[in-house]
């Protein structure tokens, strides 16, 4: 009976040992960030601006702004949500979602995506709506190009005193996403 005793726990030690020897996996944090993409992170701080963190199995740090993380599930389950989303149920490429800007501010961060440049409509009737036709043909390209903001760079308006009024815009388009190399395009559209 003793020898059974002792078979029993030694092979119940030999096969916890494996189970202890198991090294524990580092429990990780999500970051949800507004254009619908989510990092698997390690988060080591987070300031009233900005958040640091570093990615599994790298000792280097990166900083994000807050305005661009929606929120933060903690390894422990608690959330953190800093702003609301961006897009919910807008058709991808919908040029009406597509935000205006001058300041540089509003697109740090954000990937690059390529410069635009339109002129408004012949058809428009006075400076206001050329202005319009203008902003609304390049936002229109931003949304081709998969930008959700645009950096005005340039804003010239043109005519007047009898000639029909002409509103030259141009631009860098942004989003969230890396612009798509060339041959991706172009079996994009295949």
């Amino acid at each position: 009976m003793k020898i059974k005793k002792i078979l029993i726990i030694s092979l119940i030690l030999f096969l916890s040992i494996p189970l202890i020897a198991q090294e524990e996996t580092p429990k990780l944090d999500t970051i949800y960030l507004l254009g619908r993409k989510k990092l698997i992170v390690d988060v080591k701080n987070v300031s009233s601006s900005t958040i640091r963190y570093s990615k599994p199995n790298s000792d280097e740090t990166v900083t994000l702004e807050r305005k661009q993380i929606q929120k933060i599930v903690y390894n422990t389950g608690r959330k953190e949500v800093y702003n609301k989303p961006v897009m919910m149920m807008i058709a991808e490429g919908d040029w009406k979602t597509v935000i205006v800007t001058d300041r540089k501010s509003d697109v740090s961060g954000l990937y690059e995506l390529g410069a635009i440049k339109t002129k408004s409509s012949a058809g428009s009737r006075n400076a206001k709506a050329a202005k319009k036709s203008a902003i609304i043909r390049l936002q229109k390209k931003a949304a081709n190009l998969g930008g959700i903001i645009i950096l005005l760079t340039k804003e010239e308006s043109i005519g007047g005193f009898g000639e029909p009024p002409t509103y030259q815009a141009s631009g860098i388009a942004y989003g969230y996403e890396p612009p798509k190399p060339k041959e991706e395009k172009e079996e994009d559209k295949k």
